[in-house]
């Protein structure tokens, strides 16, 4: 078999990502195709001139871009010629969060009401017994089939009424209760909190088990201070990245 050169250091990245580079590279072009196990850790850092620990941390980046699958006793395997696609979300505003919904499509995938027991009441910070639309489903950008994210929404009950308008969505869930009971959002308080994959959610999003992930959770407030919805989003940190832009207004007349 054909081997590659030793790979050079490059200034600032490091080997083992110019190592996955090249894999990708060998990917892309059809040297190892679709379904093809790939080279042994043995094999790729006698190819590469390289450690071990070099290898397992190249193969680990294209577990992440969900490229390959590694199986016990078997090997790395092809899974994709190509990384599923990254998508940036910038916001300025809360009108910003149409062109989100415009870009990546949400999908419900089951609707349910639920009461807050303890462990709920403490996620949604709320109190037990409160009653809630419960929404599942996940974004997917165009025509992708791998998720960009799984969403966890819940309605608060005098709103619930919008599940019949959830099957097909072209505005934000919160767009529809302004429009079905004639109020206004006024307030999006987010946070964003970096975790681990947990099993389940890593086998939708295709990434592996304990992958980092960006969990996004949005709370929309309508006039008096009244939470109308918690949105709960689970992004493959690989494929995500979430930008603000924040401007500081300085007083006419201050040059300083």
């Amino acid at each position: 078999m054909k081997t590659h050169p030793s790979l050079m250091t490059s200034a600032g990245q490091p080997r083992y990502l110019l190592l996955a580079q090249a894999l990708m590279n060998d990917i892309s072009t059809g040297r190892y195709k679709v379904g093809d196990l790939m080279p042994t850790e043995l094999d790729l850092c006698k190819q590469f001139n390289v450690s071990r620990y070099t290898v397992r941390e190249a193969i680990r980046r294209l577990l992440d871009l969900g490229l390959v699958t590694r199986q016990p006793g078997v090997g790395t395997r092809v899974k994709a010629s190509q990384v599923v696609s990254r998508y940036t979300q910038s916001t300025q505003g809360i009108e910003d969060l149409y062109k989100f919904v415009q870009d990546v499509k949400l999908t419900v995938t089951s609707v349910e009401e639920c009461i807050a027991d303890e462990a709920l009441a403490e996620r949604l910070s709320c109190p037990v017994g409160q009653a809630w639309l419960r929404a599942l489903g996940q974004r997917n950008v165009a025509d992708e089939v791998v998720p960009i994210a799984l969403t966890d929404v819940y309605i608060a009950r005098p709103y619930a009424a919008v599940r019949d308008d959830l099957a097909h969505l072209e505005v934000p869930i919160y767009s529809l209760i302004e429009r079905r009971f004639g109020l206004r959002v006024v307030e999006v308080k987010q946070e964003v909190t970096a975790v681990e994959i947990e099993a389940d959610k890593a086998e939708q999003l295709k990434v592996r088990p304990g992958s980092a992930g960006l969990q996004v959770i949005r709370k929309y407030y309508a006039p008096g201070d009244e939470l109308i919805e918690i949105a709960f989003s689970l992004h493959a940190g690989a494929r995500f990245t979430y930008m603000t832009t924040q401007r500081l207004s300085v007083p006419a007349g201050d040059n300083h």
